[in-house]
C-alpha cells in the first residue's frame, strides 16, 4: 500500500521474462502439460491439433493466456479468438509459431508465425514466410484478441530481387532469446545462408534485422521439386544467449526413394546477444536426418534427436545425442544417450529444468513424452527416460512438435517481481550454482547482501541489476538483468462526481439513472483518458482482487442506490501498474427543452432527407439562451441519450421520426427533450435541354413543375423574373431557383435553349452520275437531303447515285424542317473510252450532259492530246459530233489520250480516256 487519501492507491507487480510464462504447454493432438510443480500434470482441455509447430504463453503467475498452432489462436477459455484465425503459420511447419511478450507491458504479445516453405506433396497455394500479429489481452472482454490491422504483418527474410528467394521466403525455423540489455528480445530465424535477428523492445518489432551470413557451402538449397531442403528441423538459442544450434533435416520423403534422408546436418554457432550477430560455424553432425535440438539449463550441453533411415528411406531407429559445447572439439564430444524405435521429435526445456522429447514409436500413436531428468549432467547420468510422462487421457497424442519459448526464461540466475513505482521489488535467486554469500547491486547506488532482498526504487526507469555470488571467498562472474520500474497513472485525488439526468427511467426523483462510466475516464485520469485503461468495481476488494481484469462492471451501468460510489482501477496502457480512484454516481433534475421540430426536404422521393442537426443545436441554444459551455447532441434512442453514447452525426439522414436530445454542461447531463423530424417532399425537377426553330421565338420555358403544384412554390430566374414561366427571345442558359416559401427546400433548374442548326452547302462532289454533298459546318444534329422536289422524299445521307443527265437542284434541311437550303447543279461528263471502228456504237468521243441553252457555244471548246502532250484535235462539243480518233486523216493507235475543257464561266476540266479498237 502506497498512500491513503480520498482514494486508495495500489501498485501491482509487472515482471520481466518470468519462467512461469512457460507453465502451460499445448501440443500434438489435443494434448497438454502443466509445469507449476516439479512433476508436470496433463492438461485435457486443449483444442489444438497439429503435427508439428505450436506455441503457448502464460502470465507471470503461470496462468494460461492463449495458445496457437500458427494458424488459429485460442484464448484461456479455449475459445477461438474473434480475430484469431487465418494466421500464416502451418501445421506442418517445424516451428510454426512462437509468442513474444511486448517489453514493458503484460497485456500485449506478438505471435511470430512461420509458413511451410515448400510445395512438394503439400497443399500450399502460396508461401507467406515469416509474419507477426499483435495480441491485446484487453480486447474480447479481457480474454484477448488479435489487434485489427496487425494480423500477418510480413517480415522480409529474403532478397526481394531474387525470384527464388522471394517465392520461398524462409525455412521452418525460429527461436528467441533475451537481449543483453535484459529487457529487449531477439527473435531469430534462418534462410539459405543467413541468420536474421529481429529486435523486439518497448517500441515493438524492429522490422530491420541484424543479418549474419554464414558459409554457404554447408547449407542446402531449394531443389527442382519445389522442396526447401533446409526447411525442416529446429533452431534453438542457449538460455545464456551465447550459442545457436540448428538442425537441417535435409529433405522430404517421396519418389524416387533414393536414400536421400541421410544428408542432413546439425551446426553450432556463437551468438552475440548484444549485437545480434552470428559467427563461428561448427558442423556437429552430417549424413543424418536430425530434427530436435535443445540446450541444457546451464547452456553447456546440447541435445539432438536424429532419425536413421535405410536406402529405401524406411525408418530404422531414432537417436538422442549429447554434445559438450564448452569442448575445444564439440563434434568429437558426442555421446549417444539413447537409440530406440522412437521417431525423433522436438526437444524442449521446461520450467522444472528438465528437457522433454516429443515423438512416438513408428507406425503407432504417441501417448506420452520422454524426459531428460538431469540435462546439466554429462553422459547417460543425465537420466533419460523414454515414453515415461503420460498425457493423461484418451485421444491425446504427441506428434513431432512441442511449444518453443524465449530461451532466456530457463536461465537459472535470479528473478524479480513487483516493479511498479512504490512497490518493494522482490529479488530472489534461481540458480543451482553453489554459493555462501551474495552481493546485490540494484543499479541505483544501493546494494544488499541479503539472499532474498526487497528494494524500493524512488524514480521510474531502467535499472541494471547485478547478482554476484561468492563461494569460500571466490567471486563468481555477476548475473546482470535490466529491469524497468514503471509509474502508475496519476489520478484525481478526490472523488469525481459523474452526473446524470434522473428522468429517462420514468421516475425523475428516485436518484437512479443509467450511466456511461467511460465518461469518467478522462477526468479521473487528469485528462489522460487516451493513455489509460479503466475498470470499475463495487468495492475496493473487488478492484484489487481482479488481477485478470475480467470482473469489472460494464461501461453502461445503472446505479444501485442514490449517490453510489464506485472504485475505478486505472491502468497504464502498457503495464499492470495501477491507481485506484473513486467515482460518485449523482443524478440531477434535467432542464426540459421540450418538443422541437425540424423539417427537411426529400429530393429523391424515397422518404428520406438530410437533417442539419448541428444547425438545430445552435438554434435551440439561442432559443433557450443557454451558455457557451452547454453542448447539445442527438440520439436515435432514449437509452442512448440517457448515457450520451453513439450520438448522431451533424448531418443525419432519416425518414419522418422522433429522436432524442441530450443537453450537457461541463460533460454532465443538464437537460433533455425530443426532436421531431419531418420529411417534406419536394417535386422531382430536372435540367432541360430545349431545341427550337429560329422562327419559334418568342418561346415559353418553365421549371418543369407539375401545373397542379405550380402555385405552391416561388421562383427566381436569372433574368430577374419571378413567375413560373418566362418568354425567351434568344438561345441561352436560363436558370430558375424553385423554393418552398414555408420550408427551407429549394432546387435550381437549368433550362438550356438551343436553335436548330442551319445547313451550309460547301461543295457538291460530282462523279459521273453520282453526287456527294459536303457541308461547310460540322453538324451537331441530323440533316436530311432531297433532289429536285422540296416536298418529296428526303434521306439522311448526302450521297445520290444514278442521276440522269442535265440540270438538278439539291435541297438540305434540319430534321425538324426549321431551315432548308438548296443548290443547282448539272450532271455531265466525259466517256472513259470509245471504239472508232465504224460499228455504229461509241465511234466518236464527246462530252455529254451539257445544256446548250446555258452556255455561249461560240466560245466553248475541247482539246485532245496524246500522252506526250501533242495537240491532236480542238472542237466545239455542240457544233460537231465529237472526235473520231484520227489525226491528219489517219486512225490513231489504241492508247490513252487526254482532254481539256474550259466552260465560259471559267470552270476547267481535265482527264484521260482510252481509244480501243
Amino acid at each position: 500500500m502506497k498512500k491513503l487519501l480520498v482514494i486508495i492507491v495500489f501498485l501491482m507487480a509487472s515482471m520481466g521474462f518470468a519462467q512461469k510464462e512457460s507453465a502451460n504447454w499445448y501440443f500434438g493432438v489435443f494434448a497438454g502439460m502443466q509445469f507449476k510443480t516439479n512433476t508436470p500434470t496433463p492438461l485435457l482441455d486443449g483444442k489444438l491439433s497439429t503435427s508439428e509447430g505450436c506455441a503457448t504463453i502464460s502470465n507471470s503467475n503461470g496462468d494460461l493466456l492463449f495458445y496457437t498452432d500458427g494458424v488459429q489462436v485460442w484464448d484461456r477459455k479455449h475459445d477461438l479468438m474473434p480475430n484469431g484465425f487465418g494466421l500464416f503459420g502451418h501445421s506442418s511447419s517445424t516451428e510454426s509459431a512462437i509468442i513474444i511478450p511486448k517489453p514493458g507491458t503484460t497485456t500485449h504479445y506478438y505471435i511470430f508465425t512461420v509458413d511451410l516453405p515448400s510445395y512438394y506433396l503439400k497443399d500450399v497455394p502460396e508461401i507467406h514466410g515469416v509474419n507477426y500479429s499483435e495480441v491485446d489481452l484487453n480486447l474480447n472482454n479481457g480474454f484477448g484478441d488479435i489487434v485489427p490491422g496487425t494480423k500477418n504483418t510480413p517480415l522480409i527474410t529474403y532478397n526481394p530481387n531474387n525470384a527464388t528467394e522471394k517465392e520461398f521466403k524462409s525455412t521452418e525455423k525460429i527461436t528467441a532469446v533475451a537481449h543483453s540489455d535484459g529487457t529487449s528480445i531477439w527473435v531469430i530465424t534462418y534462410f539459405i545462408n543467413k541468420f536474421l535477428a529481429f529486435k523486439v523492445d518497448y517500441n515493438g518489432v524492429n522490422v530491420n534485422p541484424v543479418i549474419s551470413t554464414v558459409p554457404e557451402s554447408v547449407n542446402p538449397v531449394i531443389n527442382a521439386e519445389g522442396v526447401n531442403i533446409s526447411a525442416i528441423g529446429y533452431l534453438k538459442a542457449s538460455p545464456d544467449g551465447s550459442k545457436l544450434a540448428i538442425a537441417h533435416s535435409s529433405t522430404f520423403a517421396g519418389s524416387p526413394r533414393s536414400g536421400r534422408k541421410k544428408s542432413g546436418k546439425v551446426l553450432l554457432y556463437d551468438f552475440d546477444d548484444s549485437s545480434g550477430g552470428v559467427t563461428n560455424q561448427r558442423i556437429l553432425l552430417t549424413n543424418a536426418y536430425p530434427y530436435g535440438v535443445e540446450f541444457s539449463p546451464n547452456s553447456k550441453l546440447l541435445y539432438i534427436t536424429n532419425n536413421v533411415f535405410n536406402e529405401s528411406d524406411d525408418f530404422v531407429e531414432g537417436n538422442l545425442f549429447q554434445y559438450d559445447v564448452t569442448s575445444s572439439n564439440v563434434a568429437n564430444s558426442r555421446k549417444t544417450i539413447s537409440t530406440t524405435q522412437n521417431i525423433a521429435g522436438a526437444l524442449q526445456l521446461a520450467l522444472n529444468g528438465k528437457i522433454y522429447r516429443a515423438g512416438y514409436k513408428v507406425a503407432t500413436v504417441g501417448t506420452s513424452l520422454s524426459v531428460i531428468d538431469n540435462p546439466d549432467i554429462p553422459g547417460t547420468a543425465c537420466n533419460y527416460s523414454e515414453n515415461s510422462v503420460g498425457l493423461g487421457g484418451n485421444n491425446k497424442y504427441v506428434r513431432l512438435g512441442l511449444p518453443p519459448f524465449i530461451q532466456s526464461i530457463f536461465l537459472f540466475t535470479f528473478d524479480y517481481e513487483f516493479t511498479c513505482l512504490g512497490d518493494a521489488t522482490h529479488f530472489y535467486i534461481t540458480t543451482d550454482d553453489v554459493y555462501d554469500t551474495v552481493l546485490w547491486d540494484f543499479g541505483d547506488g544501493e546494494t544488499s547482501t541479503l539472499e532474498e532482498p526487497y528494494h524500493e526504487y524512488t524514480v521510474p526507469g531502467n535499472y541494471q541489476v547485478s547478482l554476484t555470488l561468492f563461494q569460500n571467498g571466490v567471486k563468481r562472474d555477476p548475473f546482470i538483468k535490466s529491469i524497468f520500474i514503471q509509474e502508475a497513472p496519476q489520478v484525481l485525488d478526490t472523488t469525481y462526481d459523474l452526473v446524470q439526468c434522473d428522468s429517462y427511467d420514468g421516475d425523475p426523483n428516485d436518484g437512479i439513472a443509467t450511466f456511461d462510466l467511460d465518461q469518467a475516464n478522462e477526468p479521473i485520469s487528469l485528462g489522460n483518458g487516451a493513455d489509460v485503461k479503466v475498470f470499475y468495481y463495487h468495492t475496493q476488494n473487488d478492484a484489487v482482487n481482479d488481477t485478470l481484469k475480467v470482473n469489472g462492471l460494464g461501461p453502461i451501468y445503472k446505479n444501485q442506490s442514490p449517490d453510489e460510489v464506485l472504485y475505478a482501477k486505472v491502468y497504464g496502457l502498457t503495464s499492470d501498474c495501477y491507481n485506484l480512484a473513486t467515482v460518485k454516481l449523482k443524478t440531477t433534475q434535467p432542464v426540459n427543452v421540450g418538443v422541437q421540430e425540424l423539417f427537411s426536404c426529400d429530393y429523391d422521393n424515397d422518404g428520406v432527407a438530410d437533417f442539419d442537426l448541428a444547425a438545430k443545436a445552435a438554434e435551440i441554444k439561442s432559443q433557450l439562451n443557454l451558455s457557451t459551455n452547454v453542448e447539445i447532441t442527438f440520439y436515435k434512442t432514449a437509452s442512448a441519450a440517457a448515457v450520451g453514447r453513439n450520438n448522431l452525426p451533424d448531418i443525419y439522414a432519416s425518414n419522418t421520426d422522433d429522436i432524442y436530445i441530450r443537453v450537457e454542461s461541463d460533460n454532465s447531463c443538464y437537460g433533455e427533450g425530443t426532436l421531431q423530424l419531418f420529411v417534406k417532399s419536394f417535386p422531382e425537377l430536372a435540367d432541360q435541354d430545349i431545341q427550337i426553330c429560329k422562327t419559334e421565338y418568342p418561346y415559353t420555358i418553365s421549371s418543369g413543375m407539375n401545373p397542379a403544384l405550380r402555385n405552391d412554390y416561388s421562383y427566381i430566374w436569372n433574368t430577374g423574373a419571378t413567375t413560373p414561366e418566362i418568354m425567351v427571345e434568344a438561345p441561352g442558359a436560363y436558370e430558375v431557383l424553385v423554393y418552398d416559401p414555408n420550408v427551407d427546400c429549394e432546387q435550381t433548374v437549368l433550362v438550356n435553349v438551343k436553335e436548330y442548326e442551319l445547313p451550309l452547302i460547301q461543295d457538291l462532289n460530282i462523279d459521273g452520275h453520282s453526287i456527294n454533298v459536303a457541308l461547310g459546318n460540322t453538324p451537331t444534329e441530323v440533316f436530311l437531303y432531297a433532289l429536285d422536289d422540296p416536298n418529296g422524299e428526303f434521306q439522311d445521307s448526302g450521297l445520290f447515285t444514278g442521276i440522269r443527265e442535265g440540270e438538278h437542284e439539291l435541297f438540305v434541311k434540319d430534321a425538324n424542317s426549321c431551315q432548308m437550303v438548296s443548290k443547282s447543279f448539272y450532271i455531265f461528263g466525259f466517256p472513259k473510252y470509245f471504239t472508232p471502228n465504224n460499228d455504229g456504237s461509241n465511234d466518236v468521243w464527246n462530252v455529254y450532259g451539257l445544256d446548250r441553252d446555258k452556255y455561249d457555244i461560240s466560245v466553248l471548246y475541247i482539246k485532245i492530246f496524246d500522252r506526250y502532250g501533242k495537240l491532236l484535235k480542238t472542237f466545239n462539243p455542240f457544233l460537231t459530233a465529237g472526235w473520231d480518233g484520227t489525226f491528219n486523216g489517219k486512225l490513231l493507235t489504241p492508247d490513252d489520250y487526254w482532254y481539256y475543257m474550259q466552260l465560259p464561266n471559267g470552270e476547267e476540266y481535265r482527264g484521260h480516256f482510252s481509244l480501243k479498237i
